[in-house]
């Protein structure tokens, strides 16, 4: 059926602020931990460090900003930006490997560096690598030295460009809620014959 994607874009508009930090200079990269972390500090420090050896703007997004370090002048933080409208408009995108951040990663068309934490994330990671559209890094290896060489690997590279434009181009020509909920109804309009009863081979 394809992905179903909801980032709360038809609820949340750019505010004046977000438009002119986003489209003042060269596209930033956005960093997310995930949006249930409260523990990203390092994750925001190495983020910052990363940025300014490359340097490129970051934009740093979390509901919790009591776990940012002090900002400088290439860094700025949102609490919380709908992805189907930033990733376009970034250089890359850094996250955890969640199934969403993930997938709307694909949709943007851009670079994706993860650090997956637990659960499904490294199954997404390594799936990132072998459709060529990022990498990923563990949490031990994710240094500012290590960002920095994996993103400008990642933002200079033609076949990661042509993958990231393909993944955005399948991910626009599909409409996973209405292929589901026409999928659900046809299901639930299907005649049940005898075979289909619960109780007709047993509880």
């Amino acid at each position: 059926t394809g992905f179903p994607l909801y980032d709360e874009g038809d609820l949340i508009e750019p505010d004046a602020d977000l438009l002119a930090f986003v489209e003042s200079d060269s596209p930033p990269i956005a960093f997310t931990p995930g949006s249930a972390n409260v523990h990203g500090r390092a994750f925001f420090e190495t983020a910052i460090e990363a940025c300014r050896l490359l340097g490129r703007r970051a934009l740093l997004l979390t509901r919790f900003p009591e776990q940012l370090p002090p900002l400088p002048e290439h860094a700025r933080h949102f609490e919380f930006v709908p992805f189907g409208w930033l990733l376009p408009r970034t250089a890359a995108v850094v996250h955890h490997g969640g199934v969403g951040s993930t997938s709307q990663g694909f949709a943007g068309g851009v670079p994706q560096l993860l650090m997956p934490l637990g659960f499904d994330q490294f199954d997404n990671a390594k799936r990132v690598v072998r459709l060529g559209a990022g990498d990923y890094l563990t949490p031990a290896k994710f240094t500012a030295t290590s960002v920095a060489r994996v993103l400008q690997r990642l933002i200079e590279s033609p076949d990661v460009a042509a993958s990231c434009h393909a993944l955005a181009e399948r991910s626009r020509q599909q409409n996973a809620l209405a292929t589901m909920c026409e999928a659900i109804e046809r299901l639930g309009a299907r005649r049940l014959t005898p075979g289909d009863s619960p109780g007709a081979n047993g509880p």
